[in-house]
């Protein structure tokens, strides 16, 4: 029996990891190209915009600018320090993640075709996303950013130990196609293997759920709305899953409803371990705070009145 509980174990695992690598891969290698090609000005010119337009061009700019969660926030910082307005710079850090095509694809393979499944994610992530950036437009870089973060006398590396560009005035020079494909190659390899330490832990976590928790004790999570949201929200900002891959890990929980499911897929993008210690260090207390507790806040809320209401089962 006990050989049996482990054999499970290891093909959920092992499942989960050979279904979400592709997506995490082609994830790291368009976060490598933006990295290495991509100039830092795309947005700069909407600080004459109005604030929805603004906030529509950051939350709608991850279609274009696809970006990894790890690296999102040095890549703010970037375009905060070039000008770019806040409302645009905010929306796009906590959007960028999810509305992305290699994440949303990810997301409707996942769920098996289910297509509803990646439309609600995308719309649970760019809600909270907007107010945020409502809450932080009138902030002054000032009073948004931290003066002596590291990265401000060089490179700068977000915690997860990825290097993601300068920070200084100059901007970021585009080598010529050939120059920077080594570069693309170097950075795939290295976020494709920082991250797979976490596809793999999160591939732990969810099939140790499945295979060794007792039923009884599921049922008292799963039973109930109430706790199945906070339990799945506190699952996604503990394991830390790259956006590419955690929809394989989220479809897994099956047996949990389908509003904590998209609670993990919507918070985690936005509020993780690896994401805390970032927001910490680059802005100062206050915005850091609304960075960290006004997603969290709107995504409970969100998905408990989905579940509530019954619009989705």
């Amino acid at each position: 029996m006990e050989q049996s509980l482990f054999s499970i174990f290891a093909s959920i695992v092992t499942s989960i990891v050979l279904e979400a690598a592709p997506f995490l891969l082609l994830g790291s290698l368009l976060s490598a190209i933006l990295a290495v090609y991509v100039g830092d000005g795309a947005l700069a010119g909407l600080s004459r915009r109005s604030l929805s337009a603004q906030i529509a061009a950051g939350l709608f700019a991850g279609l274009l600018l696809p970006t990894c969660d790890c690296g999102v926030v040095p890549v703010t910082r970037r375009l905060l320090k070039k000008g770019v307005p806040p409302g645009a710079a905010i929306a796009f850090m906590l959007a960028a993640p999810v509305v992305n095509p290699v994440c949303l694809v990810a997301t409707w393979v996942a769920f098996q075709g289910d297509w509803r499944m990646a439309v609600w994610r995308a719309g649970l992530v760019m809600v909270p996303a907007a107010l945020t950036a409502w809450v932080l437009a009138g902030t002054k870089r000032v009073e948004l950013l931290r003066q002596d973060a590291h990265a401000d006398a060089g490179g700068c590396a977000c915690c997860c130990g990825h290097e993601h560009g300068h920070d200084h005035e100059h901007g970021h020079k585009r080598p010529p196609l050939r120059r920077g494909l080594p570069e693309v190659l170097r950075l795939t390899g290295r976020e494709f293997l920082e991250m797979a330490l976490f596809l793999i832990a999160g591939a732990l976590a969810a099939a140790a759920f499945k295979t060794f928790l007792p039923q009884s004790w599921l049922g008292l999570v799963t039973g109930s709305l109430w706790a199945a949201v906070p339990a799945l929200m506190l699952l996604a900002v503990l394991i830390s899953i790259c956006s590419e891959a955690d929809a394989f890990v989220a479809a897994s929980l099956a047996m949990f409803p389908r509003p904590a499911l998209l609670a993990f897929l919507a918070l985690g993008p936005m509020l993780d371990l690896k994401l805390l210690p970032t927001f910490l260090s680059v802005f100062k207390r206050r915005p850091a705070l609304v960075v960290i507790i006004l997603p969290a806040c709107a995504v409970f809320a969100l998905c408990m009145s989905l579940g509530l209401t019954g619009v989705l089962q």
